[in-house]
């Protein structure tokens, strides 16, 4: 017989009973220390303020913030290192800058006639542009925090 845990008996319905408990609450049976945590705060809070603000031309500022907050705060704590936590922070973080001109853009493309020439003009696509490579930096620092030490690779 097949256990939870130690010394425990799964029985017939618990697989049934505890589906989405069981894939959610995994997630607590680690813990970091309080660095670590303060961190998946910091950036759960940021990130959620910034999907707050780009949904906010939309009205859904709140779910916007909940939605960046929670599942941002979901997906770091998750991480088994501060090192991961900090890369997937920094990957989040530009993910989140990359779409920044796409939803604004559909937001104006909403309100005008002709929404192909105007998400087509040579003005937005530069906006575009430039809103990718300000996104560029902060995966940089989370793929150099993620891949590890620059110089002892070098060396090595």
């Amino acid at each position: 017989m097949g256990g939870d845990g130690p010394g425990e008996e799964r029985t017939a319905g618990s697989d049934a009973e505890g589906g989405l408990a069981d894939r959610l609450l995994p997630l607590f049976d680690h813990t970091h220390d309080p660095v670590t945590t303060a961190i998946v705060v910091a950036f759960s809070a940021v990130v959620g303020l910034l999907a707050g603000w780009i949904v906010a031309d939309f009205e859904v500022r709140f779910l916007g913030f909940l939605v960046g907050a929670v599942g941002t705060g979901y997906l770091l704590y998750g991480q088994p290192t501060r090192r991961a936590v900090l890369a997937a922070g920094f990957y989040s973080l530009a993910a989140l800058v990359a779409v920044v001109p796409i939803v604004y853009e559909l937001g104006l493309a909403a309100g005008v006639d002709d929404p192909l020439r105007h998400v087509l003009s040579v003005t937005d696509l530069l906006f575009v542009l430039a809103f990718w490579l300000l996104a560029a930096v902060p995966a940089l620092v989370g793929y150099r925090i993620g891949s590890g030490p620059f110089l002892r690779r070098l060396r090595g």
